[in-house]
């Protein structure tokens, strides 16, 4: 819409007229993903990464559409005229919102796409390496390498969140100037009744489009801090993929076609007195004690903190001994330890103990890290 040439001051005249360039016009950051939906990516893919083990990212999912502007004539006052060129500008707010939020839906689909894909790859790596297969396959390398590949399209699509981010974070301060404007046009003399009830009208849809353009500000930078985290937690786990695929096992019980015997059972040293709070604690007072998505959950974030973290897996038994036997906490305890490694972790970097607790009414296992 054409920008009417009259200005409150010559300060408002210089700001808006270089503001204008500012209202969306960059090009979009391409999709890289074509044009599926957030939500048709996920209804086609959850199923897949379930089965799988992997979590899909925890992005945001509003959709961020403006209220209508309302309409209204030209008074022919100095403020009536002012009040045209409120409307336009706010105008070109709600359109940069409407581009803010298509771009933001497209990468999310990008996101989604882009996880079902790494996390399939990683699934048929995992698998293969849990029965075991020849030290530096390089079918597995070539997996490992397309899983990368992923992880570059990670990081394009964080890197799309943050410009958008600069160029939301532009506008919301070009909004709170548009408010600004209209307030100090109450003060301005010449004007009638009807420039005064048309001010009061924009200024609610001004306030209103500022709330929705801050919310979208805040849910993209939440976007950004997810991606930037599932991004580090991928890299980190495609270091211990590759240092598996080199010895082509994944666990320590899996030592395929090497012909040599197997690694011995894992042995318990006495754990000193508990010191801290547990990363994990799994407690077996029931059968088929589901522990396994929590284990991973907690495994895979002290990962991301810590690359080189060192983990204690301590076999807890009852002090009264009369549910069940130290000989049911170690075996628990090294199912665990099993578990971990299958998820990546390195033997070298588990310890497992065993102690008893008078608290424990039932065989536990805690999990600490160092």
């Amino acid at each position: 819409m054409k920008k009417s040439a009259v200005r409150l001051s010559l300060i408002s005249l210089s700001f808006l007229a270089l503001s204008a360039c500012s209202f969306s016009k960059d090009a979009l950051f391409p999709s890289l993903v074509g044009t599926d939906s957030q939500e048709e990516v996920k209804a086609r893919g959850s199923n897949l990464v379930e089965a799988q083990g992997g979590e899909l990212p925890m992005l945001g999912s509003t959709n961020f559409e403006p209220l209508e502007i309302s309409e209204g004539g030209n008074t022919g006052t100095f403020v009536g005229q002012k009040v045209v060129s409120f409307r336009n500008e706010l105008s070109q707010l709600q359109t940069s919102i409407r581009q803010h939020n298509s771009e933001l839906q497209k990468i999310r689909a990008s996101v989604i796409n882009n996880a079902m894909q790494y996390h399939k790859i990683i699934g048929t790596i995992e698998a293969k390496l849990q029965v075991g297969t020849t030290p530096g396959n390089p079918h597995m390398f070539g997996l490992l390498q397309n899983a990368q590949n992923n992880i570059q399209v990670m990081s394009a699509n964080t890197n799309a969140l943050s410009q958008l981010a600069a160029r939301v974070t532009s506008d919301s301060a070009m909004t709170s100037y548009l408010l600004d404007s209209i307030k100090s046009a109450y003060g301005v003399s010449g004007a009638v009744d009807e420039d005064h009830r048309q001010l009061r009208i924009l200024e609610n849809e001004t306030n209103q489009t500022s709330i929705l353009m801050k919310s979208l500000l805040n849910e993209v930078n939440s976007d950004v801090a997810r991606q930037q985290q599932y991004v580090e937690t991928a890299r980190n786990y495609i270091v211990d993929l590759n240092s598996a695929i080199k010895v082509g096992s994944y666990g320590v019980s899996n030592v395929p076609l090497t012909g040599t015997a197997g690694p011995k059972a894992p042995s318990f040293a006495k754990s000193a007195d508990a010191n801290g709070k547990p990363l994990f604690v799994a407690k077996f007072n029931k059968k088929n004690v589901n522990y396994k998505d929590g284990l991973k959950k907690a495994v895979t974030s002290a990962i991301s903190r810590k690359p080189n973290v060192m983990f204690e897996v301590v076999a807890v038994t009852p002090a009264s001994g009369k549910q069940l036997s130290s000989g049911t906490a170690k075996n628990n305890a090294t199912a665990i330890f099993q578990d971990m490694i299958n998820m990546g972790v390195s033997a070298d970097r588990i310890s497992l103990t065993a102690r008893t607790s008078p608290e424990a009414t039932s065989s536990e296992v805690h999990i600490y890290v160092r």
